[in-house]
């Protein structure tokens, strides 16, 4: 979509990175353009204008500045390694990515920020280079299997990321023998014909035992699995049962029917629901969250350590909290027949899903009951149960609301969430895929409405001040979706035959590509690469809206045990309900450390997101490695030049099929149209295909798995969707 030039636009925005470089958001709030307004628009065309004038360049994360005359030939970005090929990832308005061959990365290793020189190689599709400097290297730690050839000492890293093996001189074993499972932090590497040194760190164990690869994952993310004594210590004394002075100063539900509703395996409750019928026919729903803000006091030792933490990580053997467990899975949880502090709060829906009213309030509930989904889910099918007059009124609202939702500009991308069960060694025993029911929907809706609310009361809690710039707060926003990424999953979209025939650029048009794909048997995996062209949801003190939800403002609030970013909400949420409006100086005080608690909050959920899925990767390759020689059916995910991406059904292990394994034909890769086609049968594979593969080896070190084409199935199979091993 070509938009608009307004040179008047495009010339304030050069005003204003005259001064500083600034994110688009910043620009956005300096030039009061809203984000659901036809001038955002306007803004993101000057934006586009500039790019492509060489005037002005886009860094990570939306970051604009000025582009100097001396930086056109070289390019700086970081460098990734996926699926053995390298990118770089900068923010030059040309080469967003860069591709490099093995042969031009030069020492460069997964993480570094390197200055890449751009080849010229008009026929290719994405732009190709070769890196000529290394500016940083990462500093992350290497996690891997030490091995020992006769003569040397070496790491093979798990990550497949790292191309090359690193050598460990006698000196930096630290005691380190063949099979330890370790981790290492790199030292030197000057010359690509030789291998990159390294020393270890610490040993974590010996190699393919879970408990050692799953601790790897703590080590190599630098997860801090212990509190350090003297938190707590101070977290034991913040744990007393509510007084009835404290309970004296709230809004007592305890009368209410309040319950909570959470997975099977879950520890802590943060959040119960409550729900009544009004005189007037609306329902009032009650989103009760507990009062984490009461226990954790800002600036003391476990309120340090909880915002160095950022957020609570779920690995597939443990989970790493926030808090201690003596906050959040005991005073904090809301566990039934227990008096406990929350802060609730209390919305006015009519039945079509209309929010009337809301009231936040600080409380005081006793939950009646601890349901699982599971539950919920058989009580909202049998409509008998424990307090099921109260879930079914509940889920008739989350059905309203979620319909409204979509109607307002919601997009509903379908994920899947893996869940393994551990054998008593530590071993993944069973694997079993999550999937979206009416009971995970309820609760969902509700959690999305506080969490609204909470938001909006900001926004009309700063124009009753009759403040000029709005209360400072730490809003989750969701940017619009990069254009050029959007652009390459159309493209794949297209040439897998399906009809779009224009790029989405509103949230409505995504859900008419996803009604498109509604009926299709690739629509799981179409949703993974569409989700993927979308920007990551951060925290910001800018509010620039929702994408994704299609809300105009919306904030974290209802997981004060699992997430910073609620916590700080809860604490200036009481703040500014106490009626007293701060001075300016307070007010620029707060902005400031928004910003930076923004910036650290989003960092540390990225990394949580990283180790998580390494977790994941882990356990699929510890499941495989027990299932070596069994045939599956399964779905082709992805394509590269020397084979595709495989997921295997029932045990969703993700493997490679090189092309060398595919021994009846001779397979071509035809770029443009996504597919594999073999040159004699003209048999053609793409994503979606269904095919029965082998598995053959398994990578532990590498997280890596490599199948073979069954061979009852070397005429591209056909089986239906949901076959298992046969």
């Amino acid at each position: 979509m070509q938009r608009s030039v307004y040179p008047e636009l495009a010339e304030a925005v050069l005003r204003l990175l005259r001064e500083r470089p600034r994110r688009l958001y910043e620009i956005a709030r300096h030039l009061k353009i809203g984000s659901r307004t036809s001038r955002y628009e306007e803004l993101l065309g000057a934006l586009e204008w500039l790019q492509a004038q060489g005037l002005i360049e886009r860094g990570g994360r939306r970051r604009y500045r000025l582009r100097l005359p001396e930086e056109q030939s070289l390019i700086e970005g970081e460098l990734t390694i996926e699926h053995g090929i390298g990118i770089v990832r900068s923010s030059h308005p040309e080469y967003p990515e860069i591709i490099v061959r093995r042969h031009h990365l030069n020492t460069a290793l997964p993480g570094d920020q390197v200055l890449v020189c751009p080849l010229r190689e008009s026929s290719r599709r994405k732009p190709r280079g070769e890196i000529v400097n290394i500016v940083h290297r990462s500093r992350e730690l290497i996690s891997g299997t030490v091995e020992y050839d006769g003569n040397f000492f070496f790491l093979v890293p798990d990550d497949e990321g790292y191309y090359v093996d690193f050598l460990l001189p006698p000196d930096k074993l630290r005691g380190a023998q063949h099979g330890d499972k370790a981790l290492a932090r790199f030292i030197h590497w000057g010359d690509p014909l030789k291998s990159p040194e390294a020393e270890i760190v610490e040993i974590l164990g010996r190699a393919g035992d879970p408990r050692a690869e799953f601790s790897g994952i703590l080590r190599e993310f630098e997860l801090p699995f212990r509190f350090p004594p003297d938190v707590e210590e101070e977290a034991r004394s913040f744990a007393h049962p509510p007084t009835a002075e404290e309970i004296a100063q709230r809004r007592d539900f305890r009368h209410e029917v309040t319950f909570t509703i959470d997975p099977d395996d879950a520890k802590d409750y943060d959040d119960a629901l409550s729900i009544q019928r009004l005189p007037n026919g609306n329902l009032l729903l009650g989103v009760h969250i507990a009062d984490v803000s009461f226990y954790v006091t800002e600036g003391s030792l476990t309120d340090e350590e909880a915002f160095q933490r950022g957020t609570s990580v779920y690995l597939v053997d443990r989970v790493v909290p926030m808090l201690p467990e003596v906050l959040s899975n005991d005073i904090c949880s809301l566990v039934p027949d227990q008096d406990r502090l929350t802060y609730s709060v209390l919305m006015e829906f009519t039945p079509e899903g209309i929010l009337r009213r809301y009231e936040l309030c600080e409380s005081v509930i006793c939950s009646r009951r601890r349901f699982t989904y599971d539950e919920v889910q058989h009580i909202l099918t049998s409509g008998k149960g424990p307090h099921a007059e109260h879930l079914l009124l509940l889920h008739q609202l989350a059905q309203s609301l979620r319909q409204r939702r979509f109607r307002e500009g919601g997009i509903d991308f379908e994920t899947i969430e893996l869940k393994f069960r551990l054998d008593s060694h530590g071993f993944p025993a069973e694997v079993t895929a999550k999937s979206r029911t009416d009971a995970t929907g309820l609760v969902e809706e509700c959690m999305l409405a506080a969490n609204r609310v909470v938001a909006a009361f900001i926004q009309e809690r700063s124009r009753y001040w009759g403040l000029a710039e709005p209360l400072p707060f730490l809003y989750r926003i969701h940017d619009v979706p990069d254009p050029t990424k959007v652009r390459e999953v159309i493209e794949i979209l297209r040439a897998l035959g399906i009809p779009v025939r224009r790029e989405p650029a509103t949230s409505q048009e995504w859900t008419e590509l996803l009604r498109l794909l509604e009926t299709r048997p690739e629509k799981p995996l179409i949703h993974q690469f569409l989700l993927r062209a979308m920007a990551k949801a951060v925290y910001s003190p800018f509010n620039i809206g929702h994408y994704g939800l299609g809300f105009p403002a919306y904030a974290h609030f209802t997981s004060p045990i699992r997430r910073y970013p609620d916590l700080i909400a809860h604490r200036l949420l009481k703040r500014y309900s106490q009626g007293r409006k701060p001075s300016l100086h307070r007010l620029r005080q707060l902005q400031e450390y928004l910003e930076r608690a923004g910036e650290h909050c989003s960092r540390r959920e990225q990394i949580a997101v990283e180790a998580e899925r390494a977790s994941i990767k882990a356990a699929q390759t510890l499941l495989a490695s027990r299932l070596l020689g069994r045939k599956y059916w399964g779905t082709v995910t992805g394509l590269v030049p020397f084979g595709m991406f495989v997921l295997l059904d029932t045990t969703y292990i993700e493997g490679l099929l090189p092309l060398r394994e595919m021994p009846d034909d001779f397979y071509t890769f035809d770029e443009r149209r996504y597919r594999f086609i073999g040159k004699s049968t003209r048999t053609s594979f793409t994503l979606g295909s269904r095919l029965k593969v082998q598995l053959v080896s398994v990578d532990l070190k590498r997280r890596h798995v490599d199948l073979r084409l069954a061979r009852s199935a070397h005429r591209a199979g056909r089986k239906p969707v949901g076959e298992g091993r046969s």
